[in-house]
């Protein structure tokens, strides 16, 4: 063999792209069958974040419901300041946490009717609340009261003027003192007749508003 040759030889036995195997094709039933899992995998995927999903919605349905009421105001009890047909959400927790303060705008069920209210809170426990010459007292101090209409009537309903607050006991009124069904017509109310504090009202939209709580700053 002349040197032409050894070399051509050489080199056509060293060549990586003359040696190289092709792979085999994979069968195509084996195709189908990755394609047909990853098809299984994409449902279970979707499946689980559709379930994710929905178990969130009722986590924060339930937990909203539990913390945060909604309200549609009845009767002119509280007006000028809240009217018939407006609607409020109320907090649940921040009152268990923390407590309820006189002046605050409260959610009651009422103790005579089936029917929620909203009033004012004027006494807590251990208070005592008088009403004189057209004038709410509270442990002997007068109250400054802005958020009144004019003209407004918080006389008595029936002969009682004196009530002394047990432990869990509350007293409400009505900002419109001459059209309010209240305290000094039923009598204080215990702490569980309470639904919450009103936080904001939401419709109608043009009145959107957070709730203004009032602060007797006379009173400890």
């Amino acid at each position: 063999m002349d040197r032409r040759s050894a070399t051509g030889l050489a080199h056509y036995n060293l060549s990586p792209e003359m040696n190289e195997v092709a792979p085999e094709a994979a069968p195509a039933s084996t195709a189908v069958e990755e394609k047909e899992e990853k098809k299984r995998d994409a449902g279970r995927t979707i499946l689980r974040e559709i379930v994710e999903t929905i178990a969130l919605f009722l986590v924060v349905f339930i937990v909203s419901r539990l913390t945060i009421g909604n309200y549609a105001i009845l009767g002119q009890s509280m007006e000028p300041n809240y009217h018939e047909n407006q609607r409020l959400l109320v907090d649940k927790v921040s009152p268990l946490l923390f407590g309820y303060n006189r002046g605050d705008v409260v959610i009651v069920r009422s103790p005579i009717q089936d029917i929620e209210l909203i009033k004012r809170l004027i006494g807590k426990p251990g208070d005592v609340v008088e009403l004189r010459d057209n004038q709410v007292y509270v442990n002997g101090v007068p109250l400054d009261e802005p958020y009144l209409p004019p003209n407004a009537q918080s006389g008595l309903y029936f002969d009682t003027n004196r009530w002394t607050l047990g432990e869990n006991q509350y007293f409400i009124m009505g900002d419109n003192r001459s059209f309010s069904q209240d305290s000094r017509a039923f009598g204080p109310v215990p702490a569980d007749h309470i639904i919450g504090r009103a936080l904001l009202l939401y419709w109608p939209l043009s009145d959107l508003h957070f709730v203004q709580h009032h602060t007797y700053a006379n009173l400890p």
